[in-house]
């Protein structure tokens, strides 16, 4: 159940970064080209798509540590552009983020008590012995324990670190958490604990979550909603279900006929892409992913396709879906 307002809403963002190379003199790449992304009380939101697909860019900006080129963040259904600064820093407690790599996120010479502590602290709660029994509570509900508290990062595994890494967001007692790849960096063993720590959180502290990931089938297991990004812009958006079910873009069909399946009886023919990605320096005119669909017509090489509602709640991008 979610409420009718989104909690956190991203309206038309636009961001650019200026690239040199050997090859080239340089160039405008748009990471994110467009998108509008809500996300809801309650739900869990799945941001999916290929390596530079923007998806992470996306991310950082919702969670106000990027900042747009054009288009808006609100949250509450206010811009941050039109905060005060106790409005901002209420924001920036209440929208954390996870990042994909848990040591390098993590300050090596702060023990993990103090770095797991460090938002209460920025909260106003000076008092030392409040702070650690506050701090205890919070390890000891993502499977850490009080003996961990004066360690330093380096004596935890890539799992525990993720951990340390989540309770650290739980401390600032957040709305919105923002998990980038949160489970790639990890054994395919612990994946499946830091997934089911995730979901546990989200219902023990009320939260609402975006999990930014390429992996459609980690995000077919947590996400209410799923959002498929290419090239920088938003092709595919719907319910979990209906997306995996019913997709209507070229490139979810292709993304999801790779995922991995256990059953050895399933018969299933994995759609292949034609050549690589293009480059982001050189978006291809009309539809971006023309270069690589087995669908695409002339229309699709001059015309770029409206992200239009196909059925209640199912958007997509693509002049032949139904």
């Amino acid at each position: 159940m979610t409420d009718h307002a989104p909690i956190l809403s991203a309206n038309a963002i636009i961001k650019q970064f200026q690239v040199k190379s050997a090859t080239a003199s340089g160039g405008l790449l748009r990471a994110v080209d467009g998108v509008s992304l809500d996300i809801f009380h309650g739900e869990t939101v799945g941001i999916a798509g290929e390596s530079g697909c923007g998806k992470t860019t996306l991310g950082k900006i919702m969670a106000g540590l990027l900042n747009p080129d054009q288009g808006t963040v609100s949250f509450h259904g206010r811009p941050l552009a039109d905060m005060n600064r106790q409005e901002y820093g209420l924001f920036r407690r209440q929208t954390q983020m996870i990042f994909q790599d848990p040591f390098s996120s993590l300050n090596p010479r702060m023990r993990i008590g103090d770095t797991i502590g460090e938002p209460l602290l920025l909260a106003g709660i000076r008092d030392r012995a409040t702070r650690r029994a506050k701090t205890e509570t919070i390890m000891q509900s993502v499977g850490l324990t009080s003996d961990h508290f004066n360690r330093f990062p380096h004596e935890f595994s890539g799992g525990q670190r993720q951990r340390i890494g989540i309770a650290r967001a739980l401390s600032a007692d957040p709305a919105v958490i923002i998990a980038d790849e949160p489970v790639s960096s990890l054994d395919i063993s612990i994946q499946a604990q830091i997934i089911n720590l995730l979901q546990e959180m989200k219902s023990a502290f009320n939260l609402s979550l975006a999990i930014v990931s390429h992996d459609l089938s980690v995000l077919r297991h947590l996400c209410d909603r799923v959002c498929i990004m290419y090239l920088g812009a938003v092709v595919e958006t719907a319910p979990a279900s209906l997306l995996f079910s019913n997709c209507r873009h070229p490139y979810t069909e292709a993304l999801i006929s790779a995922v991995p399946r256990i059953n050895p009886g399933a018969t299933r023919r994995a759609t292949v892409l034609k050549d690589d990605i293009p480059s982001p320096l050189n978006i291809p005119s009309g539809c971006r992913f023309h270069p690589r669909c087995r669908y695409a017509r002339d229309i699709c090489r001059h015309t770029t396709p409206p992200l239009e509602e196909k059925q209640p709640g199912h958007l997509a991008a693509c002049h032949f879906s139904l």
